[in-house]
């Protein structure tokens, strides 16, 4: 008779992942970022089990005369190519061979690059996305490299671009909002908010887009954007009009008043969820912009779903917590202090960089930390999970790309 396979606990999962860890942290350690994947040692069942690096690429020219180097850069997926997008903060992007870590093509953009490389389909077929640090949004064909239009603004763009029936939406870091014909990168409308001089949180908020409720209206939707003010706009994504306007800003004033958390829209529950800097977690009405509740935190950059209708709240300051949909608080993981990317869930763990440890993995349903993958210079990359060959990425602060393949338990 067959015998049923135990269901791994919490601590049968730690252990599995402190050897994954551990051999990942090794690997890296040792590494000059060109190497083949590691080759375990016999004992490290453990760590074949859960997962493996399996891709380690330097994207970036080490320079050892900075102290603490901050690459922003993350990765996109191309699985019909194979390949994987990097930015660097060179100016440069690089597709790299997912399967060999061999550079397929470079590209030199004129400016640092933070923001995620977003492959979309379009009528004309595929486009790349890329924004730069010096305010241009490159549109690129990924099959001769060649930009089919650019787009210049005043401001950083270090988030994703949204593509919706045939518009591209993005964000900047002066509080501008464009909306651009897709196909020539021709402005359709903007929107912005007074940029904000005293101190705010480094970072920006994504943009989020709801379709539009009743299908036979004629409105293509709505846009949910944070800014650093700490008002957070709900806009027509036909026009650009203001259909709300709330603040999550402490009424007091001051500093880090900002909004950083691109806006996680529900809609079972008909609401908007943000994090004011100082303030903590909103629920805010999807129609109407009203406060629902109020979770009190400081320092939160990311709010995230979760398994089971969890809400997954970062802050730098008070670590990782989760929320129920109704502001109760489930669990809170204290992590060391430092700068904490927007995490990914992938199946009942969640995997984040931190700026000074690197990987962190938890238990989604206790929060309990698993582990963690020590990379030396921390990592400011947002970490990218790829469903197609099951590996997270992410990019070190000394440029190296890290491919973790995760397999589950």
């Amino acid at each position: 008779m067959a015998m049923a396979k135990p269901t791994p606990t919490p601590a049968a999962k730690a252990t599995r992942l402190a050897l994954l860890l551990a051999t990942a942290s090794l690997a890296l350690a040792c590494s000059r970022g060109d190497e083949p994947p590691p080759i375990y040692p016999d004992h490290s069942d453990g760590a074949r089990e859960l997962g493996r690096v399996e891709l380690m690429r330097q994207v970036t020219v080490p320079d050892n005369f900075i102290l603490r180097p901050d690459e922003a850069g993350a990765a996109g997926v191309d699985a019909r190519r194979g390949l994987v997008y990097v930015g660097s903060r060179e100016g440069t992007l690089l597709a790299i061979d997912a399967q060999d870590g061999e550079v397929r093509w470079e590209r030199s953009l004129g400016g640092p690059v933070a923001s995620p490389p977003e492959l979309v389909a379009d009528a004309e077929g595929e486009l790349l996305f890329v924004g730069t640090d010096n305010g241009e949004l490159h549109a690129i064909d990924p099959a001769t490299q060649v930009d089919r239009w650019t787009y210049a603004t005043d401001g950083r763009i270090r988030n994703r671009a949204l593509l919706v029936e045939g518009v591209v939406y993005i964000v900047t870091s002066r509080d501008q909002i464009f909306a651009l014909d897709a196909r020539t990168g021709k402005w359709r409308w903007q929107y912005e908010q007074e940029l904000q001089t005293d101190f705010t949180v480094h970072g920006h908020a994504g943009l989020a887009f709801a379709a539009a409720a009743d299908p036979t209206s004629g409105e293509p939707g709505r846009l949910f954007a944070c800014f650093d003010n700490g008002k957070v706009a709900a806009l027509s994504a036909g026009s650009g009009e203001v259909l709300w306007l709330a603040s999550v800003a402490p009424d007091a004033g001051g500093n880090f008043v900002d909004c950083d958390t691109t806006p996680l829209v529900d809609d079972v529950t008909g609401q908007v969820y943000v994090a004011g800097q100082s303030t903590g977690v909103h629920a805010l009405g999807r129609d109407d912009g009203a406060l629902a509740w109020k979770f009190p935190a400081e320092g939160i950059g990311a709010v995230i779903d979760g398994p089971g209708g969890m809400l997954i709240a970062v802050s730098s300051l008070e670590g990782v917590m989760a929320l129920d949909r109704e502001g109760r608080a489930l669990w809170r993981t204290q992590l060391d202090p430092g700068s904490l990317a927007t995490p990914v869930v992938v199946g009942d763990t969640i995997i984040l960089t931190h700026a000074e440890s690197g990987i962190v993995a938890l238990d989604v349903p206790t929060g309990m930390l698993l582990g963690h993958i020590p990379t030396g210079s921390g990592m400011s990359s947002t970490p990218v999970f790829d469903p197609t060959t099951g590996r997270v990425y992410a990019i070190t602060n000394r440029g190296v790309l890290v491919g973790v393949k995760l397999i589950d338990p």
